[in-house]
């Protein structure tokens, strides 16, 4: 079972998250948690009532952050994930606390407020719990905001340990624009794209960039992960288009190519983590700069071979 991760921090544009984990959740019977970081610990706020029923109409008199996952619980409620509670029961867990709800069809969905630096806190759950895919909306940009913003996305980008959707101009029922270049990171992709395939109403085009640059080998590589990927969708009954463009701002003509309301899908870069920090990968750029979704996977090489299964296969 997929494992998604939303993240919240209680700003109107979080729910863009929350709505695009939601409907992924439903649609593929997916685990659904939902976190909120906060700074410092949870030493410096008025411990909340914990192994007790709370009833959500006192929710003002709760700390800030478990507020802010109430607020989160009223908008998945809304929208029939799951029937909203009179009370919830608070858990102290080691770096916060947490509650948990029933689902709608009987899952079950956390809700995690958790104390200390953003990346590392998200990184900590990740790896207990197993997620696959940490869903986050950031602020919409302007020249400063677009600064700091992409400095954490960048973070997490980096540093990480499960798949990043960035939601943006895309959502759930948006077209997936999918980088398929034939590299390693591009070819573990289709990894999760097995996964996520039964979410995915649109027609899914793979897009390759041919630059002046590229030698025989290459171009070879490309085009038979692009007819690969091609038959594999076919074999899936799903509708799907192959995309070449020649030239040598690849970051700019898949952004341009996605426009604003697609999912751009791409493998995260396997290069030294140097190279990645200091120049910035192909994937970054279009994480920084794309007003589109995108949706960077993070997978190990010896996955490049899963998109040759069906969606039905494990």
């Amino acid at each position: 079972m997929l494992k998604i991760l939303a993240y919240t921090n209680g700003q109107p544009i979080a729910e863009k998250a929350l709505h695009f984990a939601a409907e992924l959740s439903r649609r593929l019977n997916a685990e659904l948690a939902v976190i909120t970081v906060r700074s410092g610990t949870h030493a410096a706020e008025e411990p909340p009532p914990v192994g007790i029923a709370f009833s959500l109409a006192d929710r003002k008199s709760l700390p800030h952050g478990l507020q802010i996952l109430t607020t989160a619980l009223d908008f998945l409620a809304g929208r029939a994930i799951l029937p909203m509670p009179k009370a919830i029961t608070m858990q102290d867990i080691p770096r916060g606390y947490r509650f948990v709800c029933d689902a709608a069809d009987g899952r079950r969905v956390a809700f995690y407020e958790s104390f200390g630096h953003l990346v590392e806190t998200l990184n900590h759950e990740v790896d207990e719990h197993g997620y696959d895919l940490l869903v986050v909306a950031p602020p919409r940009r302007n020249r400063l905001g677009r600064w700091m913003s992409g400095n954490a996305i960048r973070k997490l980008a980096l540093d990480l340990h499960t798949s990043l959707l960035v939601v943006r101009g895309g959502g759930p029922d948006s077209p997936y624009l999918v980088c398929a270049d034939g590299s390693l990171s591009a070819r573990s992709q289709f990894s999760l794209l097995r996964r996520l395939l039964p979410a995915i109403g649109p027609p899914v085009n793979l897009i390759w960039i041919q630059k002046s640059v590229d030698d025989e080998k290459t171009r070879h590589t490309a085009q038979t992960c692009l007819s690969q990927a091609g038959q594999w969708l076919g074999q899936s009954h799903r509708e799907s288009g192959i995309i070449v463009k020649a030239g040598d701002r690849p970051a700019e003509e898949i952004i341009e190519t996605a426009g604003t309301n697609a999912v751009v899908m791409m493998g995260a870069s396997l290069r030294h983590d140097v190279y990645r920090r200091m120049r910035g990968s192909q994937a970054m750029q279009v994480l920084d700069r794309s007003p589109a979704s995108v949706l960077l996977v993070k997978l190990p090489p010896e996955e490049d071979v899963e998109f040759m299964k069906t969606p039905q296969q494990g």
